[in-house]
C-alpha cells in the first residue's frame, strides 16, 4: 500500500513538472512572438530598419534577424527592400493594422489597472484643433496639471480630419475637434461641448475697411486666406458658402492660423477665423471685423473617441474638467 501510495504521489510530481515546463515554454513562445510583433511594428512605423534598430536599441542584424523570423512564422512576406528604406507588403498591412490595435489594447490594459490604483497618475494622449488647443486648453490644462500634477500630458496639434484618423487608429485617448459634429463618420463617440464664433476679418488698410457688410458671393473667387484642406473651419466655411450657392476659390491656402491672422493684418487678404484667436487685434485696431450678411458660422467643438475606448480615471478626469456635465459651453470660453 505505502509502494502504490509513493508510485501514485511520484506519478503526481512528474506531471506537474511536466505541465509547468509545458507552460514556461508556451510563455516564452508568446512572449517571444509578442516581441517579434513590437520590432516590425516599430520598423513599419518608421518604414526604416536603421531608425526602427535607433528606436528598438536593437542592431540592424538584430532587426532582420527577428522579421525574418516573424515571416518565417506567418507563412507571408512582410516587407520589401527598396534601397535603404522598405514598404510593407499587402500582408504587411494588415498585420501592421492588427499590431497596432493590439499594442493600443496593452497600453489601455495598462491604463486600465493604473487607473484602478490611483486617478493621480497615468498618461493622457490627445490631440486638439488649432483653435481649440491654443485658444481653450491652455487654461483648463492649467488647472488639471495643479489637480494632478503626476499625469502626464501628451498633446498635439493636428487638423480636425487628422484628429479623426489618429482616434480611429487607437493612437489617441480622445481629440477635440472642429466642426459639424453630425458629419463625423461612424466608430466615433460625440460630445459637442461648446461652439466657435467664425468672423471675417481685413487688416486697417483693406479696400473692404468700413463696409457696413459683405454678401458671400463677394467672397466667391480670390479674396479669402484659408486653412488646407481637412481642416475643420475650412469645411465650416465652404458648407456654410455652399448652401448659398457660393464656391470658394481661395487667394492663398495656408496652413496656420496665426500665418494667415498675420497675413490678414498686412493686407494680403481678408480672412475668416475663430473670434477667440483675433480678440487682442480687434481691440487694437490692427485687425477690422466685417460682417457676412445671412450667413451663420457657429461650428460645433466636439470631444471624440473610439466608441470602444475605456478611458482611464486620469483622461475621464480631464474631459469632465473641459466640459463639466453641470455647466453650459459659456464656462469653456473663460476658464477662470
Amino acid at each position: 500500500s505505502n509502494s502504490f501510495s509513493f508510485l501514485l504521489l511520484f506519478s503526481y510530481m512528474i506531471l506537474i513538472i511536466y505541465i509547468t515546463n509545458n507552460n514556461m515554454l508556451l510563455r516564452e513562445e508568446t512572449a517571444m512572438n509578442l516581441q517579434y510583433l513590437r520590432v516590425f511594428l516599430t520598423v513599419a512605423e518608421h518604414e526604416h530598419i536603421t531608425r526602427a534598430s535607433e528606436e528598438l536599441i536593437l542592431s540592424q542584424p538584430a532587426v532582420t534577424k527577428t522579421i525574418q523570423h516573424l515571416e518565417q512564422e506567418v507563412g507571408l512576406e512582410l516587407i520589401e527592400r527598396h534601397g535603404r528604406r522598405i514598404a510593407l507588403t499587402h500582408a504587411g498591412h494588415v498585420l501592421h493594422n492588427y499590431a497596432r490595435k493590439v499594442f493600443a489594447l496593452e497600453r489601455e490594459m495598462e491604463e486600465a489597472l493604473s487607473a484602478l490604483r490611483d486617478v493621480d497618475a497615468g498618461e493622457i494622449t490627445l490631440a486638439a484643433s488649432t483653435t481649440t488647443g491654443v485658444y481653450l486648453l491652455p487654461p483648463i490644462v492649467a488647472r488639471f496639471h495643479a489637480r494632478y500634477p503626476q499625469v502626464s500630458l501628451n498633446i498635439t496639434i493636428l487638423n480636425s480630419h487628422e484628429i479623426v484618423e489618429e482616434t480611429l487608429n487607437w493612437n489617441l485617448d480622445f481629440g477635440l475637434v472642429e466642426g459639424d459634429a453630425a458629419a463625423l463618420p461612424a466608430g466615433l463617440q460625440v460630445d459637442v461641448f461648446a461652439h466657435d464664433e467664425l468672423v471675417l476679418v481685413v487688416g486697417p488698410k483693406h479696400r473692404w475697411k468700413g463696409l457696413p457688410a459683405l454678401l458671400p458671393t463677394d467672397l466667391r473667387v480670390g479674396q479669402l486666406l484659408m486653412r488646407e484642406q481637412g481642416s475643420g473651419i475650412r469645411e465650416v466655411i465652404e458648407q456654410a458658402m455652399l448652401l448659398h450657392g457660393v464656391q470658394v476659390r481661395p487667394l492663398l491656402t495656408v496652413p496656420d492660423n496665426e500665418a494667415i491672422k498675420q497675413m490678414a493684418m498686412s493686407g494680403v487678404g481678408a480672412a475668416i477665423v475663430s473670434a477667440l484667436a483675433i480678440q487682442r487685434e480687434l481691440a487694437t485696431g490692427d485687425l477690422v471685423r466685417i460682417p457676412i450678411a445671412g450667413l451663420d458660422l457657429r461650428p460645433e467643438l466636439s470631444l471624440v473617441k473610439r466608441t470602444d475606448k475605456q478611458l482611464s480615471r486620469a483622461a475621464q478626469a480631464f474631459c469632465a474638467l473641459l466640459c463639466p456635465p453641470t455647466e453650459h459651453e459659456e464656462r469653456i470660453f473663460d476658464p477662470e
